[in-house]
Formats: C-alpha cells, structure tokens, sequence
C-alpha cells in the first residue's frame, strides 16, 4: 500500500529549538502546535481565485523526465505535467474562463547536478532521529528560500521509491507535505499525475487563515487531513484513485481560504 504523510514540526520558544512531531495528526484530539492562531472571524469574503507561487527543486536522481537538451533552469517534463494536473482538478472554469479555484505558478525551477552539503539526495535515506531529522527539513528550507526567496512553497523531487523507512505495516510513504513548514517532498515513486496536487491540497489545507485544517469530509477522527471518499483527490492512499480523482466545491473553498492568499 502507498500511503502519504503530513509531518508536524514546531517551534519551542522556552528553550529556541525546533522538535518534530510524527505522532500528528495520528492522536486524536492532537493540534499542531504551529497552528494555534486565533483568527475567530471572517472579516474578508473568501476570494474566488488566487495563485499559489510554487519553487521545484530537483536534487540528484530523482526521476522528473528531463529532456536531453534541457538546461539546469528548464521546467522538467514530469513537473509540467503534474503543475497542470494541479491548475486542471483545483479550478472551476466556465466557458473557458476561471470563475473560482487556484492557479499554480512555477516561479522557477533548479535542477541539482552534484548532492547538496547537508542534503541526503535519495528520500529513502531521510533520517528519522529528531534532531538529525529537522537539520535536514531547515537546510532544505535554507536551499529552496536560495533558489526562490519569494516563493509560496518549495516542491523538492528526490531520488528513491519512498520517504524513510518501510512503515510498519508494511507500507511506504511517497510523498509528505510538512505542517509547520513550506516543504513538500516527491519521491520517484509516485504513479499519478495528481500526486503533487494531493500535496498541494494538503498545504492549502493546513494555512488555512481560520485554523479550520480538515477536509470537509473528513476520512476519519484521528486522520482529518485526508478525504473518506477512495475516488477523491484527497483520499489517503492514490492506489484508489481513478485516472483523473474527484474534488467537490467546499474543499476549492477551503484551499481559497489559505492565508497565503490574504497578506
């Protein structure tokens, strides 16, 4: 079984340490702590578009379908495919024209030739122990915020068939989008177009601007960040998902709320 993850990582102000929380969002009832926010009304009407600047990164080995003549600049061919996949499920068109969803802008994209100091390029080799764990995630952020200081989230492709260790139940994780920072991670594992824009979802998701992080319709009690429908984009394991997965109007309204269109 493939299944994909959402890491909470946050920030201790008493003694000025980062820990990470792999526990979230498996504990029922648990909050990240990155999210506590009071932001009780909406005093701004939803927006019915808006777009989401996104910085690619490819390290070495990871598979993206480059072309023989491209430069370390060019947009790789799996990227382009899976940026519009993205534009295609999370927007709402009538007649050719965008009445309501997100555009998905590739701001730029950096293709790594040699390993990065500080950076494992294969995924599967992630380190697990904490702090060895969050060196890594801040010297990603450090490299993404390099390639595209303005970016809105940084989509790192790696080499490897899954994200850390084998779980155990015997499954293995593909892809990950972190809760506390900007960071989505790709493995060369994944077998839909639509990957990327379940990730994209789930950052949407957890900046949501009222704190309100579930999908509205929730898989579960203890996993609220994924959808309990098999054919939605949003369901937790791809392996169910038709060609093209289904997305309804409230989760388009919830990514339309993420404070990332409102600063």
């Amino acid at each position: 079984m493939i299944k994909i993850k959402n890491y909470c990582i946050y920030y201790n102000h008493r003694d000025g340490k980062y820990y990470l929380d792999k526990s979230y969002p498996h504990k029922k009832n648990k909050k990240c702590p990155y999210k506590e926010f009071d932001l009780a009304d909406d005093n701004h009407r939803t927006v019915a578009t808006g777009t989401l600047d996104v910085c690619i990164i490819v390290l070495p080995g990871a598979q993206v379908d480059r072309n023989p003549t491209d430069t370390q600049t060019t947009i790789p061919n799996r990227v382009r495919r899976e940026i519009a996949a993205a534009n295609r499920i999370w927007q709402r068109r009538e007649n050719g024209r965008l009445v309501q969803g997100v555009r998905f802008n590739v701001v730029r994209s950096f293709v790594y030739l040699e390993n990065i100091s500080g950076i494992v390029s294969n995924a599967e080799n992630f380190p697990t122990r904490e702090n060895s764990h969050m060196t890594m995630v801040q010297a990603m952020l450090r490299t993404g915020r390099a390639v595209c200081p303005n970016a809105d989230v940084y989509v790192f492709y790696m080499n490897g068939n899954r994200f850390g260790p084998i779980n155990s139940d015997y499954s293995s994780t593909v892809a990950i989008t972190y809760n506390s920072f900007p960071i989505i991670i790709m493995t060369n594992a994944s077998t839909s177009d639509y990957l990327l824009a379940h990730e994209l979802g789930h950052f949407m998701f957890i900046t949501n601007r009222f704190n309100r992080t579930a999908d509205p319709e929730p898989f579960s009690t203890t996993d609220r960040n994924h959808n309990r429908t098999p054919t939605n984009l949003m369901f937790p394991s791809p392996d169910s998902w038709p060609p093209v997965p289904d997305i309804t109007a409230d989760q388009i309204y919830k990514a339309l709320n993420s404070r990332v269109f409102y600063d």
